[in-house]
């Protein structure tokens, strides 16, 4: 009788233990959540590659990646120039993009969160659970 009782214990601290660390996760993942949301064209791990925090730092990285102006026919026959993208298309394009990128890390960082309270919630709830099972059976005892 004495060795069911000890796995039952060994299994009902386990639970507690496994339960705390979720906990503690899902707090570090809500903290890296809000913080995400807080700023969403400085957070961790969204990047695009272009810097989106302002028109001239994104203009500035457009024109440091465009390649040499290549020679192309047009229409007519003759040698052309590829036109680089005037400053109205590159507010368009910084526009779209600062956007798109708000968008996407408000949508993940809210999943983050729901996924993370939840979590805190499921756990809390086996903690306690288990943790009161425990203590009414060491008051048998």
């Amino acid at each position: 009788m004495e060795r069911s009782n000890r796995i039952a214990q060994v299994y009902g601290y386990a639970v507690c233990l496994v339960a705390i660390i979720t906990f503690l996760i899902a707090a570090a993942a809500i903290v890296n959540a809000a913080f995400n949301l807080s700023d969403p064209l400085r957070a961790e791990g969204f990047g695009r590659g272009a810097s989106l925090t302002s028109f001239a730092a994104y203009k500035r990285e457009q024109m440091q990646r465009a390649p040499a102006p290549a020679k192309a026919p047009n229409s007519a026959g003759g040698d052309s120039v590829a036109a680089a993208p005037n400053d109205k298309e590159l507010r368009q394009m910084f526009d779209d993009e600062r956007l798109d990128q708000i968008g996407n890390v408000r949508f993940r960082s809210m999943r983050t969160l729901v996924a993370s309270l939840l979590m805190i919630v499921i756990a809390s709830g086996l903690f306690f659970t288990h943790w009161r099972w425990l203590r009414r059976e060491d008051l048998k005892s």
